[in-house]
């Protein structure tokens, strides 16, 4: 069975890497219920699982007739998902995220500033979850007041159904969510307003308006991908600097310039992403293996990030090597992450924020520490934190 001993999962990464590179585990559960999946653990395979889309789909989940939801960009493969991506990227490009640098500052300053006498916080609950919240909520037009609810959709759809509220939660947050984009495309086409959702409601491909259903399962596929993954990325970051390079949190204050050198060897080290499923398309050998036609793949990026034959002393964390283009941890392929961009950019922003307001982050003496029960996400449930204002 997978491990669940994450915390430091090197030792395991590496186990897997030279016993068992390639192998089927029946009883590893998926994040719709079903059970039994290919586990990959070598670079060179999970590269080769996320880029060939002809033999590993992205289309993984089972289809529902009773379902309503239609096309999404981690459900598809060319050519629709090229032409949905050239729609949603303009959402992402270089100019629109640039526009958002000095309002995401505010928000890390309003976010931080009521704990700045007190000298502690609770990271996860208090900063890394609100602001992801607030940054993708503003792109897609989410109000204020349903913010909370993205949290409960985010930790059901990506928690293993075997540890919290089974399959029925899963299909309950489903729903609620195409309700709820259902009633937001409803008055978007009354009022229109500059965010991403009004800009898919009016986008064309070929000609032709995109369906409700795919309007609505691309705003779901941006909003879980974009939130939980980025609370994912500054909390691991602030772990490692608190918990594992205390010495680096000195350095980075003084030398700003650093800070994305650091988050790139974040998500090498502790990626957000541990995982990420395919399907075979047909049967095809892998690292030795013979896979079979409908076989599912669970390509695991965090291991991928530790192989030797890739990244010299995997286990060390060391913003400075010089192939850190080459981790895994938004994806390969014609499927990596759109929001890269703006979840780096977040996190860069929000350490900035953090180092001119703060200094000596450290975790709360006699905290415990665990993980949410996740087969995707790598995230902690809390992470309470100490410092002292500058």
């Amino acid at each position: 069975m997978i491990s669940t001993s994450l915390l430091q999962p090197s030792a395991w990464y590496h186990q897997m890497q030279a016993e068992k590179p390639v192998y089927f585990d029946d009883r590893y559960q998926l994040i719709f219920g079903a059970a039994g999946a290919w586990q990959v653990f070598r670079y060179a395979d999970v590269q080769r699982v996320l880029q060939d889309f002809t033999c590993f789909s992205n289309n993984y989940k089972p289809e529902d007739p009773n379902s309503n939801v239609g096309s999404s960009l981690n459900r598809i493969d060319p050519p629709l998902h090229r032409q949905l991506r050239a729609l949603v990227s303009k959402a992402f490009a270089p100019s629109i995220l640039s526009g958002l640098e000095t309002w995401m500052h505010h928000q890390c300053k309003t976010l931080l500033e009521p704990w700045l006498n007190n000298g502690g916080i609770d990271f996860v609950h208090h900063f890394a979850m609100p602001l992801s919240v607030r940054v993708i909520a503003r792109l897609l037009g989410v109000p204020e007041p349903d913010h909370t609810l993205v949290d409960e959709w985010a930790k059901i759809i990506v928690s293993n159904p075997a540890e919290t509220g089974g399959m029925a939660d899963y299909r309950r947050v489903q729903q609620e969510m195409v309700t709820f984009f259902g009633a937001m495309l409803e008055e978007r086409k009354k009022q229109p307003q500059q965010d991403l959702m009004t800009h898919l409601l009016h986008a064309e491909v070929d000609g032709e308006r995109l369906s409700t259903k795919d309007v609505i399962a691309t705003c779901k596929t941006i909003l879980l991908a974009g939130y939980e993954t980025t609370v994912a990325l500054l909390t691991n970051t602030m772990y490692i600097l608190a918990a594992e390079q205390p010495q680096l949190q000195i350095h980075l204050a003084k030398h700003t310039a650093d800070i994305p050198l650091v988050i790139n060897e974040v998500l090498r080290y502790r990626p957000s992403l541990l995982s990420m499923y395919r399907i075979a398309t047909c049967d095809i050998e892998l690292g030795g293996q013979q896979i079979k036609k409908g076989d599912l793949v669970n390509a695991w990026i965090a291991s991928a990030n530790r192989d030797p034959a890739v990244f010299q002393d995997p286990d060390v964390f060391d913003f400075r090597r010089n192939n850190l283009t080459q981790i895994l941890s938004f994806g390969y392929g014609i499927h990596y992450c759109l929001g890269a961009g703006l979840s780096k950019m977040e996190t860069r922003i929000a350490f900035e924020t953090l180092f001119q307001l703060a200094k000596g982050f450290k975790i709360k003496p006699g905290t415990s520490l665990s993980l949410n029960s996740s087969v995707i996400v790598s995230s902690f449930k809390n992470l309470p934190v100490i410092f002292h204002k500058c």
